[in-house]
């Protein structure tokens, strides 16, 4: 369709969506299987869209939702938007061509890639793997896993809580460090213009919790947030 679709609180066993280049907004839709297809319209979520979700939205179709929670999660968009405030998922894979990827709050095992949008994660808790051509990738990393954190040609924002235990290895054109943070057996090497910083911080024998930040042709920064820091920022 390509006139506004509205669906509210609906429960089922599978829940297919497909528009054209209209409006889809879904409201507390609790399904075992959300399939979602768009050829160049938005997808809203208001509410909770709680299932096993697979949302593609293609052209400048975007997404944009307000919380997602199921076992596996894949959204991709073309030129769109992707956007979403709650996620909580074993598994999620968030993938744009061109569009921007903004999450709010993000709870286990996430990949991101972009080829020329930013990527930016107000809050993660758990494995996160993000990736970029050409844009920014700012996160704020408030307990972890593994972080994995890459971009050909844009900058690198990791914010941490000062008492987060983890090794880290940045790697960029400058590595900017905060000095609140005390990194413990810094190595700095630096080759082709290229400067990478690794040590521990705050522990020294933990080898399953880590972030690596590289980038070609930007600057890494690591800066220290707290939580409530960063819930103020989200509501200014």
């Amino acid at each position: 369709t390509v006139l506004p679709l509205n669906i509210q609180k609906i429960e089922c066993d599978n829940c297919k969506i497909e528009t054209e280049k209209g409006t889809s907004v879904l409201q507390s839709i609790k399904s075992h299987k959300i399939d979602i297809r768009t050829n160049g319209g938005k997808v809203i979520g208001l509410g909770t869209l709680y299932g096993n979700t697979d949302i593609r939205a293609t052209e400048k179709g975007s997404v944009n939702i307000e919380k997602l929670q199921g076992t596996s999660i894949n959204i991709s968009t073309e030129d769109g938007l992707l956007k979403t405030k709650y996620l909580y998922a074993e598994s999620s894979s968030l993938s744009s061509v061109g569009g921007d990827i903004l999450l709010g709050s993000i709870h286990g095992n996430t990949s991101l890639q972009t080829k020329t949008g930013s990527i930016t994660v107000d809050s993660s808790d758990g494995s996160l793997k993000a990736s970029t051509h050409h844009g920014t990738i700012d996160v704020y990393v408030s307990q972890l896993r593994k972080v994995d954190l890459k971009s050909q040609k844009g900058s690198i924002t990791v914010k941490v809580p000062a008492s987060l235990k983890a090794y880290l290895q940045l790697s960029g054109r400058k590595v900017d460090v905060s000095s609140e943070i005390q990194l413990k057996e810094t190595h700095s090497a630096s080759k082709d213009d290229h400067v990478t910083i690794s040590g521990h911080m705050n522990q020294r024998n933990e080898t399953d919790k880590w972030i690596k930040a590289d980038t070609q042709n930007g600057r890494v920064c690591l800066k220290s947030q707290s939580w409530i820091q960063s819930v103020k920022l989200k509501s200014s």
